[in-house]
């Protein structure tokens, strides 16, 4: 690296602090080798209320010294270069100066460092002939170097004198102590405070420490290129994103124009077929009406009785026929004009959820961009700090120095190292299918598909309180293990065969798990008291926190209930004994809390639902109900509707499990009495929540209600609590 460069070629900005905007005034090194006034550092660490300290220039966190400003390094290095400038303007205003060898007011021509003071041009000769001066002479710089700015970094560090020792004021140093920092110290010091102690010549020690600064800024340039690389991928994914937005807006658009064209289509071949059946019912009705009179007109006298009565029997005849007709096609077309309702209601849910992950998505690159930024500010205020610094070539600058800059390389090096892989992920996102809403209604088959004992359950004294379905067809059962210190999460394929089982440990005796599908391999677990997990079935590995240490939010009284996930928006939602749902994304960080409505109200099982969540409420309110999935600053206290009791006895009917189908059909298993017996029961609710559907009775001791894809069908599962049995129902779609 080249070491002649002049004073000048620095840019201007590289003496002002960035906290007055003015030039350094006792400048201050912070680790990251930004530099900062000691009264603006002073000012900036008194806020600090955790020890450490942001650097306002690159946002990187570094300890406060015990001694506070004090304890950060004094910037001797730019506080010389500093002393150049105001003699270098000095020197530009010809301002008259007192000059130490004559003590008359004399323009001055030059300055010497030894004497720290102005000499006139006489002076300067003299001090430069005169033997007693030899010591001096070194250190005067002349007036028409200044004017040439011919001056270098490497020059100016010649000029200056060696340093004094730290402890011995009056003695210039000899040695550099290693132990202490690479502290100048004289000779006396040897023997006294710095005994015992690392000390090396100067000339060794810095030769060395720019050896070391060399390969780490070998190693820092190599990943130049990927660093100035990264905001041009940033904004190309921006740009991508933009375009992936118009262009699903508008096959949302499209889709619609498809699904309402369809619909009204069929509406209007309903209201001419009512019309020809009409019109056929009433030809046929005068027709015969009028054979009737014929006859009844040739018989009159003898048989008016009797054909008073065929009338009014034809009349009711057809009568009855023209109301089937019309309850008939009622029937149809309140069906199409609610798939219709329902395909606008989708579209606005879809187009919620795109404005939503675009939003997600912008935010993220926003954030990296960001990232990048200071990255890139960081790296350059390093590379101008040690091109400044080797380009001095003072060797007392490159011991004290140096060791600071190679400090600040490391963690400037992994930054720099750091990809960002999920960029081109961000420029994409899937929603679902608007045409789903058009399918008429799933049934569950008469007949379940099989039940099967799930094995080992009842001998391992296993008590079953979570089940989900995995995305290869498997299903992951997790729940209590009698009496012990114990949780268990096991893997079953279709006919409840085990393939893997694993135990976590809870803080207390009989501790429920619960889980819900995070993605093709993982599974999230919430265990009682405050435990959330993310458990892979292929290995078996288990990452978990307490919740009470991820969020302050959490009451001490506080215990989880029941989990589900959000895979459109990446959230995963906890449910409590208390009104309090808590939502996650997938790496465990807290993000925000769900209040449920009313003040006795706790969630017993929850599910996500087309931007709300549905919540059973088994133990307070026994009510089942929906509320939309936001914070609460941006929601009202209040339900958005309630599932239908599926009896019409008020009494002790209680909901507790609830789960959504591909389709969006909802379903939830309701306990209680039913006609006058102790049942469990099955309900399907419409897409909308709003309707009734179907009911079916299902075993006593059912405990969790799941789905599971299969063969490209999807079928429906039910799980015992301690009996072990897993009940399978096949969904048909019409």
């Amino acid at each position: 690296m080249a070491t002649t460069t002049p004073l000048k070629d620095l840019a201007e900005n590289f003496f002002l602090c960035s906290v007055c905007l003015d030039q350094f005034k006792e400048p201050k090194l912070l680790p990251c080798l930004h530099r900062y006034c000691r009264d603006c550092l002073k000012a900036v660490i008194q806020s600090s209320r955790d020890g450490t300290v942001k650097c306002p220039m690159c946002k990187q966190k570094c300890t406060i010294p015990d001694t506070g400003v004090e304890g950060f390094k004094t910037d001797f290095h730019t506080k010389s270069m500093l002393e150049f400038i105001q003699l270098q303007k000095s020197f530009k205003k010809k301002d008259l100066k007192k000059c130490i060898s004559c003590s008359e007011m004399k323009i001055a021509t030059a300055y010497c460092f030894k004497c720290k003071n102005f000499l006139c041009n006489q002076c300067s000769q003299f001090h430069m002939k005169n033997p007693m001066f030899i010591d001096h002479q070194p250190h005067i710089l002349k007036l028409e170097t200044m004017e040439a700015k011919s001056l270098t970094l490497e020059k100016l560090a010649a000029l200056t004198e060696d340093p004094r020792c730290h402890i011995h004021l009056k003695q210039q140093a000899q040695l550099c102590c290693s132990t202490c920092g690479n502290i100048p110290v004289c000779v006396t010091c040897t023997y006294s405070n710095h005994r015992g102690h690392d000390l090396h010549d100067v000339a060794d020690l810095a030769k060395k420490e720019r050896q070391s600064l060399e390969m780490k800024l070998l190693e820092l340039n190599k990943y130049k290129s990927n660093l100035y690389e990264l905001p041009k991928k940033v904004n190309l994914a921006t740009r991508e994103l933009s375009d992936n937005v118009s262009k699903t807006t508008e096959n949302l658009k499209m889709q619609y124009d498809q699904e309402e064209s369809k619909l009204q289509g069929k509406l209007d071949k309903s209201t001419n077929e009512r019309e020809t059946g009409a019109k056929d019912i009433g030809e046929r009705r005068r027709h015969e009406k009028s054979q009737v009179d014929f006859n009844r007109e040739e018989e009159l006298r003898k048989v008016n009785q009797k054909y008073d009565q065929i009338v009014e029997t034809t009349d009711r005849k057809y009568d009855k026929e023209f109301e089937d007709l019309q309850l008939n096609f009622d029937q149809i077309e309140s069906e199409l004009l609610s798939k219709l309702e329902s395909c606008r209601g989708n579209l606005k849910d879809l187009e919620a959820s795109k404005e939503l992950l675009t939003k997600q998505n912008e935010n993220k690159l926003k954030e990296i961009l960001h990232h990048c930024e200071l990255v890139i500010k960081r790296y350059e205020n390093f590379t101008a700090t040690t091109a400044s610094i080797l380009a001095s070539n003072d060797e007392w600058t490159d011991a004290q120095c140096i060791p600071d800059i190679r400090s600040a390389c490391e963690s400037l090096v992994q930054e720099m190292k750091r990809e960002f892989p999920e960029i081109q992920s961000l420029s994409d996102f899937v929603i679902s299918d608007i045409t789903k809403v058009t399918v008429d209604k799933v049934t569950i088959v008469e007949e379940e598909v099989s039940v099967v004992d799930v094995e080992g359950v009842v001998a391992k004294r296993w008590i079953i309180t979570g089940m989900t379905g995995t995305k290869d067809g498997g299903i992951v059962i997790t729940g209590i293990i009698s009496r012990s210190l114990n949780s268990y999460i096991a893997i079953f394929n279709s006919k409840g065969k085990l393939t893997r089982q694993d135990r976590i440990p809870v803080a207390k005796f009989n501790s429920a798990c619960y889980c819900s599908t995070l993605s093709k391999f993982k599974v999230v677990t919430v265990t009682w008291p405050d435990e959330i997990g993310i458990y892979n079935v292929c290995d078996g590995s288990y990452h978990k926190r307490s919740i009470s240490n991820v969020t302050s939010m959490w009451p001490y009284y506080s215990k989880v209930s029941c989990v589900t996930t959000d895979p459109i928006n990446k959230y995963i939602i906890v449910g409590t004994i208390s009104r309090y749902v808590y939502v996650f994304d997938y790496q465990l960080n807290y993000d925000y809390t769900i209040t449920l409505p009313g003040i006795y109200c706790r969630s017993t099982d929850i599910t996500v639902h087309r931007s709300h969540l549905l919540v059973t409420d088994y133990y307070d309110n026994k009510r089942a109900f929906s509320v939309k999935m936001e914070p609460p600053e941006n929601m009202l206290d209040e339900k958005v509707y309630e599932f239908t009791k599926p009896t019409h006895d008020d009494g002790d009917c209680r909901p507790f499990g609830v789960f959504t189908d591909k389709l969006g059909f909802i379903y939830i298993m309701w306990r209680g009495y039913f006609s006058g017996k102790a049942r469990c029961i099955l309900v399907q609710y419409s897409q909308d929540g709003r309707q009734l559907l179907t009911t079916r009775s299902i075993d006593n001791d059912s405990q969790c209600v799941a789905t599971l894809e299969s063969d490209q069908t999807e079928k429906l599962l039910v799980v015992t609590r301690s009996t072990g049995k897993l009940y399978t129902f096949g969904l048909e779609t019409t």
